[in-house]
């Protein structure tokens, strides 16, 4: 099946038709010849087309026609020269002037970005066809060339508008230091006047407003049109009174410019807010301002000169860009949402780490009396409750949607099923193992294998058990589940400790159990003295060929007291019995074997 796909796709790939690049890489006047000798291929042709194919035939003419006058025309391209600014009447025309040619620059710009997406369109399209002569496939190759052609034009007109735009900024910052400032004492008193007329129009503007919302409630249309009409002039009105304004307030803002007077900062701020509520067309004025202002006064006066502006324009600017997405995900995730992520994590993981250790080897008064499993349970549940609710807030901080991590379970659920069966395992036993208790922390346990210690640590995967040698044995929770486990100290930790020996016949027994029982009180070994049903005993368990065995009982405990002093070991009752005996002159036999000789 796979075979048979692979070769499908392999013929359509096969006949797939490809760009034609001869209809526009060739020079303009080999081109112009192609687009001639095509069209007078169809007028020869024309009588044998049908009348469906016709209308395509109509269209690749019009395309070739299209073609033919864009190859002829001149595409050296003469842009107005820039003028010499003496005065600051023709300064604030050249300004004008620039605002222009980069409005023009922009349209060029677009025009040169959308012909790339029909382009890209194109290319699509002809990859799908598969009959090279056909009038179809013919007149895709066509448009695609005349997009290409297009916007081979349009690149070297952008790079002349950019080369010039720039010569003419140049010019611009040159000409503040030559140019006339005539003494305009009426300038403030135009600005005022304007004010108060854009102040008329915005209450104007809101009356026509609220008489439109009123004649479309009682459906008045003579009266809708009227007042559309009136809002219409008012809105042209409005537009030449806000570019009066703009170009009022640089008059005043220039000669500040060119004798690096620091109240230039001051106005032009308020241009900007101006602009910002009013009209987003100028936003090209303000960059060529910020420019000037940057060149001609310095980038170090520029961006300190007034300190409470520029810092917020600063962290106005550092705000955008932090907050632009980096990484294609969803809506996109910032530096921003990143950073976020980062510092939520730090701050989950300390907070999980401290409540860990705080209950962990807590001594306050409310859980002073608890187990150490206890507290490893409390601990272990606090510390991963927390880890998942900073795993949440981190995700929902960069933006991610939880409910799309269902696609991610689903492919983690057939992982688990095929290669994570042992994580999984371990992992619910864990669960398991500090919720059912029965084997906890401080526990002296024994596995199957023989191993035997006590019970360090109970992890979520796996369990830490310390032998008696102080060797940490890492082992996985499922172990401990599934196979048999001895737990020296599952109800308690008291054990009976059996201490054997053996005395020589002969001797009075009674005597040998009254001297190690008294012996062992008077001793300072450690074992349970004070709880009448695990008193010590000693009981005779048999009689061997050369000595009568003796059992001590005595009780110990596994853990140690609060002072951190446990119980006797079998080595000290051991040397505690070897003493008793031989101080009480009782003797400890030793296998013997008696010779007897006979004479033949």
């Amino acid at each position: 099946m796979k075979l048979l796909l692979f070769l499908f796709i392999f013929g359509l790939n096969l006949f797939a038709l490809n760009i034609d690049k001869t209809w526009y890489e060739e020079s303009n006047e080999n081109l112009e010849k192609i687009y001639l000798e095509q069209l007078k291929k169809i007028e020869t042709q024309k009588d044998k087309f049908s009348t469906e194919d016709k209308e395509q035939v109509d269209y690749q003419i019009l395309l070739l026609k299209k073609l033919s006058t864009l190859v002829k025309q001149d595409n050296n391209i003469k842009l107005q020269e820039i003028s010499k600014i003496e005065d600051l009447e023709n300064y604030i025309k050249q300004i004008k002037e620039y605002i222009k040619l980069e409005q023009e620059l922009t349209t060029r710009k677009n025009e040169y970005d959308e012909n790339n997406k029909k382009i890209e369109l194109l290319e699509e399209q002809i990859s799908k066809l598969t009959e090279k002569d056909s009038i179809t496939s013919i007149n895709s190759q066509l448009l695609y060339a005349f997009y290409k052609l297009k916007n081979k034009q349009n690149k070297l007109l952008i790079d002349e508008y950019i080369k010039n735009q720039n010569n003419f900024r140049k010019s611009l910052v040159e000409s503040l230091k030559t140019i006339k400032i005539p003494n305009n004492e009426t300038l403030q008193s135009k600005i005022t006047k304007i004010e108060n007329s854009y102040e008329q129009i915005l209450k104007e503007e809101k009356r026509l407003s609220l008489a439109l919302d009123k004649a479309k409630i009682s459906e008045n249309e003579s009266k809708i049109n009227s007042l559309n009409n009136e809002i219409n002039i008012l809105e042209n009105e409005k537009s030449k009174i806000i570019d009066s304004m703009v170009y009022t307030k640089i008059e005043s803002l220039i000669p500040l410019l060119k004798n690096k007077d620091s109240k230039y900062f001051e106005i032009n701020k308020e241009l900007q807010d101006f602009i910002e509520k009013n009209s987003k067309s100028y936003i090209r004025l303000t960059e060529l301002l910020k420019y000037l202002s940057r060149e001609h006064l310095g980038v170090t006066k520029t961006t300190f000169a007034d300190t409470k502006e520029s810092f917020f324009d600063i962290l106005k600017y550092t705000w955008q860009e932090i907050n632009n997405p980096i990484i294609p995900i969803g809506e996109g995730i910032s530096i921003l949402a990143i950073s976020k992520f980062f510092l939520i994590f730090i701050i989950g993981f300390t907070i999980a780490t401290f409540y860990k250790k705080k209950i962990s080897n807590s001594t306050t008064h409310y859980l002073r009396n608890t187990s150490i499993a206890t507290r490893t349970m409390l601990a272990n549940l606090g510390y991963y409750f927390l880890v998942a609710i900073t795993f949440v807030f981190g995700l929902k901080s960069v933006g991610i949607d939880l409910s799309s991590l269902t696609i991610l379970v689903g492919a983690l659920s057939v992982g688990i099923g095929f290669g994570l069966q042992n994580i999984v395992s371990n992992f619910i036993s864990g669960i398991i193992l500090i919720f059912e208790k029965s084997i906890q922390v401080g526990h002296i346990i024994e596995i199957s294998t023989g191993l035997r210690g006590k019970v360090s640590q109970i992890n979520m995967r796996s369990s830490v058990v310390t032998t008696f040698d102080n060797i940490d044995i890492i082992i996985p929770n499922s172990t401990l589940i599934q196979n048999n486990v001895i737990n020296l100290t599952f109800s308690d930790d008291i054990r009976r400790l059996n201490v054997p020996f053996g005395v020589a016949y002969g001797c009075d027994i009674d005597e040998v159990i009254n001297i190690v029982l008294e012996s062992l009180q008077k001793s300072d070994l450690i074992y349970i003295r004070n709880m009448p049903l695990k008193v010590p005993k000693v009981r005779m368990t048999s009689m061997n060929t050369s000595s009568i065995d003796f059992e001590l009982l005595v009780w110990i405990s596994e853990n140690p007291d609060e002072n951190g002093v446990g119980s006797s070991n079998m080595s000290d009752f051991l040397i505690f019995l070897y003493k008793t005996l031989q101080k009480n002159n009782i003797e400890i036999p030793f296998p013997q074997m008696d010779v007897h000789l006979k004479r033949s």
